[in-house]
């Protein structure tokens, strides 16, 4: 586990992840946010589709430069998925088609 990351802090992060309630979108991306350092194969598409989730959600859904914010975390950790993770291009296709939805949603047509 990487040093920059307490062990009881990403402990924490696992058990709410894996726990019999769904986490809400904010401690999920909380939790993926996290767990991207110590295991980015696992979380980074995770963290990704969690940040443009919470984008769906109060209080986040009322602040826009707080979604462009996300949609932009979204971008940049599906960006360092590692290139020889085999399950790459599916989650960056399912990533980018969430991406451009959400901002469609927003008002903005996806480049």
């Amino acid at each position: 586990m990487s040093s920059h990351v307490n062990h009881e802090l990403a402990l924490r992060a696992r058990v709410l992840l894996a726990g019999s309630e769904p986490p809400t979108p904010w401690q999920a991306y909380r939790a993926h946010r996290l767990l991207a350092r110590v295991n980015p194969v696992v979380h980074l598409p995770k963290l990704a589709l969690a940040a443009i989730e919470l984008t769906r959600h109060h209080p986040v859904l009322l602040r826009r430069d707080l979604q462009l914010q996300l949609l932009d975390e979204a971008l940049d950790a599906a960006s360092r998925i590692p290139v020889d993770d085999p399950y790459r291009p599916r989650a960056l296709a399912r990533i980018l088609e969430e991406h451009a939805e959400r901002l469609r949603q927003l008002g903005i047509t996806p480049s």
